[in-house]
């Protein structure tokens, strides 16, 4: 779990110096990197006809992932610092590492059950596990764009949460439950992990 003292050491820093345009590039370029595994995890459903309800669910998050990348990277204020930008890939590269070796499995995700109920772990700790309305602190404009965009995100997050558990349930007869079990514990680790050092750097002066 996260440390909520991490939590409040990056909302003080917000509180001190407000969402400049570093803060919204570190959270952007963020959780852009993680919904974009999301959204490729999900892509081959656009080019089917005939969806049945789990295609349906998978169509649903590829939207909703493509509008929260898309709203955010119009949003925010870029910083032309490209120092913030090595490091932000630095910080996310364990799970774009993750989400390439589920996407370069054998068959693909579409085709193997080990890495379709992989992608749909890793999703499902992704939207658990990262929470970033926390840091925004009380005397924050509740009508700055980017804070309006961060707490849009969020609640759709969760909307999105409660589908992926639905579909994770859908799959459960095709795996071992211990499988099941330590491939969700593993990306719930890898997550707070990755999330744990991006509330880290935006704490950092």
């Amino acid at each position: 779990m996260i440390d909520s003292a991490l939590y409040d050491q990056a909302r003080d820093r917000v509180a001190k110096e407000g969402f400049t345009a570093a803060v919204q590039t570190k959270i952007t370029v963020f959780i852009n990197a993680t919904k974009g595994g999301n959204v490729a995890y999900h892509s081959g459903v656009q080019w089917m006809a005939g969806l049945n309800v789990a295609q349906q669910h998978a169509l649903s998050q590829y939207s909703r992932e493509l509008e929260a990348i898309s709203l955010l990277t119009r949003t925010a204020r870029w910083s032309t610092d490209t120092a913030l930008f090595m490091r932000a890939q630095q910080i996310v590269a364990p799970l774009v590492t993750a989400w390439s070796q589920i996407m370069l499995a054998p068959l693909g995700p579409l085709l193997n059950r080990d890495a379709a109920y992989r992608g749909m772990a890793l999703g499902h700790a992704q939207l658990a596990r990262i929470r970033l309305t926390p840091i925004i602190p009380e005397t924050a404009d509740a009508l700055e764009p980017f804070v309006v965009a961060l707490r849009r995100i969020e609640q759709e997050n969760a909307r999105m949460l409660q589908l992926q558990i639905r579909m994770l349930k859908s799959m459960d007869g095709e795996l071992p439950v211990e499988t099941r079990e330590a491939q969700l514990e593993s990306y719930q680790r890898l997550v707070d992990e990755v999330f744990r050092e991006l509330l880290i750097w935006i704490a950092d002066p």
